[in-house]
């Protein structure tokens, strides 16, 4: 992400103009959380950060560059796939690392208490009468208090996992997703979906 403005690092074709970058440029940029890792400058461009944040949730971007790939085909199956939710990503009291940030970085991720949630009830209202097509895969309880920068907490972190995995109710999602992967039973265009989409956002 430039500057708050999302930037697609793309391997594949587009219609777009390509952002030159290499792959290790590319890797840097897109893990380049402020609290863990340094922000990255490629090329005369301002330094670029980890898209989470700003698009944490990046399902309205995934839309566009489908449309912009593949017009106005039938969309058959989206699936996002959240790290927690609201709080999981958390700032505490600056460190000594993140006291050397600069201010504005230190804004932003006090800001991403998360936006996650919102854009998915977003896609829930845009596919609402599509059913098995959207789904959304989330832990809901037991990270919320845990920080990006707790490596030693990972193993909770896997804990909780597992524990959502193992629930009734995300199982049978599980087997949508699968069957909707499998055999998609596409009934709206990208182009419809787009359409939706600004309905909503009026």
């Amino acid at each position: 992400m430039n500057a708050n403005i999302p930037v697609l690092l793309r391997t594949y074709q587009s219609r777009e103009l390509p952002f030159d970058c290499k792959i290790w440029e590319a890797a840097r940029a897109t893990s380049a959380m402020p609290a863990l890792f340094k922000r990255i400058q490629i090329g005369r461009d301002q330094p670029f950060v980890d898209g989470g944040l700003g698009r944490n949730n990046p399902s309205r971007l995934l839309l566009d560059e489908a449309k912009s790939l593949f017009g106005d085909r039938h969309i058959g199956c989206l699936v996002s796939i959240g790290t927690g939710q609201a709080e999981v990503v958390s700032i505490e009291n600056p460190g000594v690392f993140q006291r050397i940030l600069p201010m504005d970085v230190v804004g932003v991720l006090k800001a991403i208490a998360t936006d996650c949630e919102a854009t998915h009830e977003t896609m829930l209202g845009l596919f609402g009468n599509l059913p098995n097509t959207y789904f959304r895969l989330n832990v809901e309880q037991g990270m919320q208090r845990i920080d990006l920068s707790e490596l030693e907490k990972l193993p909770k972190v896997e804990a909780h996992t597992i524990q959502y995995l193992k629930r009734k109710e995300v199982d049978e999602k599980l087997a949508l997703v699968v069957d909707a992967i499998r055999a998609p039973r596409a009934r709206l265009t990208i182009e419809q979906l787009s359409t939706r989409w600004s309905l909503l956002s009026i």
